[in-house]
């Protein structure tokens, strides 16, 4: 804790803190990390589903995945910058801390897909199985909580 309290002390959050650009290109930064990431993750999720109909899920996949990964990455810089501005803040707000384990559920969640038989399966252009249509879901489900409590926070 005391080493995540201590960030607030860094010259960079100090001066994200004193520069009036700074910080809102920053969070402008890490709006548009988790545009890329939810809107690829909903976009291939609801492919999975069948929501979705046009596209081969062995051409839209990879491509879906590499653009939530670039996303992902944005706001994974990104989020710790604006954390630093005020740690105790974040630190005290049920929606940041709900954000960060929604965060965690959602990633962890990947990794279940991407070690599944049945993810190589839907990439090799076979049709999509049970198991990944229930990842699907609780990817949809656990993205869009990212989004709500990432949103929420302002509020609480």
């Amino acid at each position: 804790m005391a080493v995540l309290l201590s960030l607030g002390d860094t010259a960079l959050a100090s001066a994200l803190r004193q520069s009036t650009i700074a910080y809102p290109l920053v969070s402008s930064a890490h709006i548009l990390g988790l545009g890329l990431l939810i809107g690829a993750v909903v976009t291939l999720d609801l492919r999975l589903l069948g929501a979705i109909r046009r596209g081969t899920l062995s051409e839209l996949a990879p491509l879906m995945s590499r653009l939530a990964a670039a996303g992902l990455l944005l706001a994974l810089v990104t989020g710790p910058l604006l954390f630093s501005v005020q740690p105790a803040h974040y630190l005290d707000n049920r929606a940041f801390l709900l954000k960060v384990i929604f965060i965690s559920l959602g990633l962890l969640n990947v990794l279940v897909v991407h070690q599944l038989p049945h993810w190589k399966a839907v990439l090799a252009g076979q049709p999509v199985a049970p198991i990944l249509k229930l990842n699907a879901s609780l990817s949809l489900a656990l993205w869009l909580a990212v989004l709500l409590s990432g949103r929420w926070i302002a509020f609480v």
